[in-house]
């Protein structure tokens, strides 16, 4: 008797538990959704952030290099790639060099490269003409550097000297840092170094530059 009175009992609750059971289901799987939605609205949220604050850096950097002289910036450019070229140029060192013996009256050969940016070269006439060309050496553009300096004496106060010289050259960036980098702007150093640099002369005439690029004269002949 018991039995039916337990069946008798599901059945008329049944008709109760079964909508409760459909509103809990229909809770936990809105539950569900509803987090993976806040989820990505949060991760929304940071990326607007960042791309914010990404805007507001790109902002702050045009500001700035809207603010330099372009002309300037040309100009200390052409200097920097005169002085350091960006690959190494055997015709203009050479020419240079053959440009400064003329100035200083010494003899100048035996010029050999030693390696990728060391040259060695004899240098004959007397003390004077030789101590003003080793001091316009690294008084001229393109940057170059004395290593090492011999010398033996000859007759009639001749002198003969031996000169190891460093040249130098920078090859130019083959990428760009990213827009989230910070934007590289001159130094106070690196502006005295330029102050200092802007003094170098080269010996070559625009009239030689021209002939060592037409090809009219060979500049390894001296």
């Amino acid at each position: 008797m018991r039995r039916f009175d337990n069946l008798a009992n599901y059945i008329k609750y049944k008709g109760a538990f079964l909508p409760i059971f459909l509103i809990i289901a229909v809770i936990l799987v809105s539950l569900f959704f509803l987090r993976s939605k806040i989820f990505e609205i949060f991760e929304t949220q940071k990326i607007i952030k960042k791309e914010k604050e990404t805007l507001a850096d790109l902002t702050k950097k045009v500001a700035i290099l809207q603010g330099l002289d372009e002309f300037e910036l040309t100009e200390k450019t052409e200097v920097l790639l005169r002085v350091l070229p960006p690959e190494k140029d055997v015709v203009n060192i050479l020419s240079t060099l053959k440009a400064l013996s003329s100035q200083t009256g010494v003899v100048l050969g035996g010029i050999k490269f030693e390696g990728e940016d060391t040259l060695s070269l004899k240098v004959q006439g007397d003390s004077e003409k030789i101590i003003s060309f080793m001091e316009k050496i690294e008084k001229t553009y393109p940057l170059m550097r004395l290593e090492d300096v011999s010398i033996s004496f000859e007759e009639e106060g001749r002198i003969e000297s031996f000169l190891k010289v460093k040249t130098f050259f920078s090859p130019l960036p083959t990428k760009l840092d990213s827009l989230e980098s910070p934007l590289a702007l001159i130094t106070p150093q690196e502006e005295k170094i330029y102050a200092e640099v802007v003094q170098l002369t080269s010996p070559l005439t625009e009239e030689s530059l021209e002939t060592v690029q037409s090809g009219k004269d060979n500049p390894f002949s001296f």
